[in-house]
């Protein structure tokens, strides 16, 4: 159930609270990490209890943007923390984006996306899962 005046939109990282609602997680939430919004829900005009489906299975492997600085090859199978911005209020998907700076727990980064418009490097999209979250224990990079 989405909190009571919140927006999530699809593909937002999603928190769990302790009165056993969810909100679009911030930058970084950590343990509290449930899953991904597998859709949008505007609850800001109401009194809460819509209710929101959230991919939480743990084997989930998702596709994100870099938040504009670089990745390389050798960051496969570090982690990195995401970036929480505000949803296209258009298309209703979500603006989250992978923190460049590897050493975060928050994501591991599995691989680049196999595009012919993708290269490592400012802002490429790779493949991620889950590190740290409700359902995930966190585990450093792999050196």
């Amino acid at each position: 159930i989405v909190a009571t005046g919140q927006i999530i939109y699809k593909g937002d990282l999603v928190d769990a609270r302790t009165d056993g609602t969810v909100i679009a997680a911030a930058a970084d939430d950590g343990a509290s990490v449930l899953g991904v919004a597998a859709e949008y829900v505007d609850d800001s005009a109401s009194a809460g209890g819509k209710i929101i489906m959230i991919y939480d299975q743990t084997d989930i492997v998702y596709e994100v943007e870099v938040d504009g600085g670089t990745l390389a090859a050798t960051d496969v199978f570090a982690t990195a923390d995401h970036v929480a911005t505000t949803g296209d209020t258009t298309t209703h998907v979500s603006k989250h984006e992978l923190n460049a700076t590897v050493g975060g727990l928050q994501c591991r980064i599995l691989g680049l996306v196999p595009d012919p418009d993708n290269a490592w490097g400012a802002d490429c999209n790779v493949y991620v899962v889950i590190n740290e979250g409700l359902f995930y224990p966190a585990t450093a990079s792999v050196t």
